[in-house]
């Protein structure tokens, strides 16, 4: 581990994207609320209101999907406040439907969304954060996924495989990090949060029409959408202050400058989900281990730089 600093004081400035509203939203005002520095990014800047005016908030309209767009904003964040402390990659949507019949257009616009602009971000901060911040400052970047960074329920198909790719591709990029450098990666998988992501009326939420071979009552997807409109189901979900606290509160050290998880996972729900897919996953290993390790006479490989 490395020894240098990893506290943050309220001179850190934090980027945050998709803050007009939801987890986004909560995120934005625990910062501002701490004192620290704050650039909030939203498609369209009026929503992001809630925040005043003031030397220690900057507000920028940011499209994910551009990467002059990203590259922009970033610029103008190095501009305004002269460094760059922190990266939260929160924005995100999802389409639902049954994965035969969604378009690709759909699927590939999610991606941009999902993958794609938090991997421009991440490869443009990571250079600030070397060459432009303060020797050995470094910085962090936190990725937002979901318990769907690692598990999976249905008709959220294309969902899943942008943060499970989201995720893959957080953990290989922070295994390159020289230590000297001081750059740390985050993934943050909350469960069900009370924000406007996920319900069927909601902007989280794109659910398309469904395909009449899967339209039954029992099956999966079905069975969700009637979870995710039940009255009250909400009520049961985690408090996105609750959770921003949460990411506040490790990001600057207050956890006595543990360092920080490579993935934080965030509600009850989570954690039950998560271990039982882990657990599940272990016992498959071990159904099949003698006939896996079978396929390697010679040993198999011994690669490096994976930690052990």
């Amino acid at each position: 581990m490395s020894s240098l600093s990893t506290s943050l004081d309220p001179s850190a400035v934090w980027f945050i994207t998709g803050c007009s509203s939801g987890f986004g939203k909560a995120i934005a005002q625990t910062v501002y609320n701490a004192g620290h520095h704050v650039v909030a990014t939203a498609r369209n800047v009026d929503a992001l209101s809630y925040l005043p005016d003031e030397s220690k908030v900057l507000k920028l309209r940011l499209d994910v999907t551009s990467k002059d767009s990203i590259v922009k904003a970033i610029g103008t964040t190095v501009e305004t406040f002269g460094r760059l402390d922190v990266v939260v990659n929160n924005a995100g949507y999802t389409v639902m439907g049954d994965t035969e019949v969604i378009p690709e257009t759909e699927a590939r616009l999610l991606h941009e969304t999902l993958f794609w602009g938090p991997i421009f971000i991440m490869q443009e901060v990571v250079r600030v954060f070397r060459e432009v911040n303060p020797q050995n400052r470094g910085g962090a970047v936190v990725n937002i996924s979901s318990m769907g960074g690692s598990i999976t329920v249905a008709g959220n198909s294309f969902y899943h495989a942008g943060k499970f790719a989201l995720e893959g591709f957080t953990k290989s990029m922070a295994q390159e990090m020289k230590p000297e450098w001081n750059i740390r990666f985050m993934l943050v998988a909350p469960g069900g949060v009370r924000t406007n992501f996920a319900g069927t009326s909601t902007s989280g939420m794109k659910m398309l029409p469904r395909h009449p071979a899967y339209d039954t009552p029992s099956h999966p997807l079905s069975q969700m959408l009637n979870y995710l409109n039940m009255p009250g189901i909400r009520d049961t979900w985690s408090d996105p202050e609750i959770c921003a606290r949460l990411l506040f509160d490790a990001v600057v050290g207050k956890y006595n400058n543990r360092p920080l998880p490579t993935r934080l996972l965030m509600g009850a729900d989570a954690v039950q989900l998560v271990k039982q897919d882990l657990n599940k996953a272990l016992q498959e290993i071990e159904a099949w281990r003698n006939e896996s390790e079978s396929c390697s006479p010679n040993g198999g490989a011994d690669l490096p730089g994976i930690d052990k």
